[in-house]
């Protein structure tokens, strides 16, 4: 299946930006759960709130990983597919004359 290199890049620059804006969306959630954990009466859930706003924490990284692979790995392969269109135009050139 060949899909055009144009668009791949547009998937590999939105994949990037979504990698980009992930660790800004962790700050966030780290910031709202200290404060509901500074604001809750107890241990206990002050404690439930830290393990959880943790946890996020570390799927949003692990999402944010993701995406930059992804935007490599499809920047990539517009490259390859840009590399191969050329050459095939060279060749059906060549073969025109």
């Amino acid at each position: 299946m060949h899909v055009d290199p144009a668009v791949l890049r547009t998937a590999a620059a939105e994949a990037h930006r979504l990698a980009d804006e992930l660790p800004r969306l962790t700050d966030a959630i780290a910031i709202t759960g200290h404060e509901a954990a500074a604001a809750c009466p107890g241990f206990a859930t002050a404690t439930a709130l830290a393990e959880v706003t943790a946890a996020w924490q570390g799927r949003l990284a692990a999402v944010g990983e993701t995406f930059a692979r992804t935007a490599q790995a499809l920047a990539g392969t517009a490259d390859r597919d840009s590399a191969a269109d050329g050459h095939a135009a060279a060749a059906f050139d060549a073969a025109a004359r």
